[in-house]
């Protein structure tokens, strides 16, 4: 699952929400708040732009991070 990759690859590098919020911005211009990435960690929808840059920012693909949505419809919770 999407959340449960995010996680995990946030726990690898150990690093905070605030410390992935802060280096995301700096790195590609993009703010996602620590709130918005707690979401995103408990499985509520995320958008496109910030998919790509937590994919980016954690070196995954994006293949690895929806090839479970393509193949069971799992939807996320949109609040």
């Amino acid at each position: 699952m999407l959340a449960e990759k995010l996680k995990c690859a946030r726990a690898q590098k150990h690093l905070t929400l605030s410390a992935v919020s802060r280096q995301i911005a700096a790195t590609y211009h993009v703010r996602i708040s620590t709130s918005m990435l707690s979401r995103y960690e408990n499985g509520y929808s995320i958008s496109i732009n910030h998919l790509f840059a937590l994919a980016s920012f954690f070196d995954l693909s994006l293949d690895s991070l929806v090839k479970e949505f393509a193949q069971t419809g799992q939807r996320y919770k949109t609040r």
